[in-house]
């Protein structure tokens, strides 16, 4: 029987990790047998059934993806990267309220990579985890988005704008009026340094229960399907895992008006 081009682009390893490895451009026999680590016979099998189906072609002795190559490729690697950060913790996602997610950002969710869930211990359920503060704390550029309020939140973003660490917060109005009304000398305080910016977010425009973004690693929060949070972060360093974040970082951050100066308060109304 005929093998469906489905078949050919995933059931076999072999073949995946050839095309993949095509997709950074062409490839002498060489350089495919020293970088996937095979040997000529095995792969040049391999080859020919890409060649059959017309996946890939050889010009002047080097492999190339072909024009449907180069269609599907790149969707098939999207898909086996959603399947590995789906697969990888099952138990997690199917719990999350992963609609909560924009659209166009859930269909890379697969940018996440090889990312790893971390929780704070019984003592600071109310806190980022300590793993989250290390991080945060040894990187220059920070930007965070969040719906719910932490109250680690103003000594946190005010330690780390205090030592020039470049700090930009999006949060939603809820948040915001919390910060406001029960931190309002400390939000001042964070207003008035150097490397400070605030933006708040409408309630319906953002979901997510938060991320953060530095130079150095990215993490992600979402609510339960149920609605109820429980104090999580999704961490990665894949540079991937980067660019999705601080790419969902801009989108909120579009979206939000910034806040340079604590409002004065509404005057009473005189009494005639």
């Amino acid at each position: 029987m005929e093998s469906s081009l489905l078949d050919v682009l995933f059931l076999s390893e072999k073949r995946k990790n050839l095309l993949l490895l095509l997709l950074d451009g062409p490839k002498n026999i060489e350089e495919i047998k020293s970088t996937l680590d095979v040997r000529s016979s095995p792969i040049m099998t391999q080859i020919k059934i890409l060649m059959k189906h017309d996946l890939i072609v050889e010009s002047n002795r080097l492999y190339k993806l072909s024009s449907i190559g180069e269609i599907l490729v790149p969707k098939m690697k999207t898909i086996l990267e959603t399947f590995n950060v789906l697969d990888k913790n099952h138990d997690y996602w199917i719990n999350q309220d992963m609609t909560s997610i924009p659209a166009e950002f859930l269909d890379e969710i697969g940018k996440l990579g090889d990312y790893i869930e971390v929780n704070p211990d019984r003592n600071h359920v109310f806190e980022y985890p300590k793993e989250v503060v290390k991080y945060l704390s040894e990187s220059e550029k920070v930007m965070i988005t969040s719906s719910f309020f932490l109250p680690i939140y103003p000594s946190l973003c005010i330690e780390l704008a205090a030592k020039g660490t470049d700090i930009t917060l999006v949060f939603t109005e809820y948040v915001y009026d919390r910060m406001l009304n029960d931190y309002k000398k400390e939000l001042e305080h964070f207003l008035n340094l150097k490397y400070t910016k605030l933006y708040v977010c409408n309630n319906n425009n953002m979901k997510i229960a938060s991320s953060i973004v530095t130079e150095k690693f990215m993490a992600l929060s979402l609510f339960c399907n149920s609605g109820i949070y429980y104090n999580h972060n999704l961490i990665s360093f894949d540079e991937s895992a980067l660019k999705w974040g601080r790419e969902l970082f801009n989108h909120y951050k579009s979206i939000s008006r910034p806040i340079t100066k604590i409002p004065e308060p509404l005057p009473y109304p005189e009494h005639e």
